[in-house]
């Protein structure tokens, strides 16, 4: 895949859905949260870094989380699709130093 927007068209023909905006931010919703950075709190929604991984691929993107009674559409709200990007799954130990 070059890009995620690619990837999520892609998933959305296969799936056979319209490779549209909402079909690809509902798939891009489903991937598995695996990690989430620093919270980003506005007056009714809360901007939120994330990784997801879907289809074997990690993805990172901003979410929102909603904290009023409204959603993202009544706010003017979209996922910028072409601003999410593939990250790799890295890991590193870290050692704690501690007395009793």
């Amino acid at each position: 895949m070059k890009t995620v927007k690619e990837l999520l068209e892609s998933v959305c023909i296969r799936d056979g859905y319209e490779p549209d905006y909402d079909n690809m931010s509902e798939i891009l919703e489903c991937g598995e949260v695996v990690w989430e950075g620093e919270r980003d709190q506005h007056r009714w929604y809360i901007r939120l870094p994330v990784v997801v991984k879907l289809e074997g691929y990690y993805i990172h993107y901003t979410s929102y989380i909603i904290t009023g009674d409204g959603c993202m559409d009544d706010m003017d709200l979209q996922y910028n699709l072409d601003e999410a990007y593939f990250v790799e799954r890295k890991e590193r130990e870290i050692v704690e130093v501690y007395y009793e």
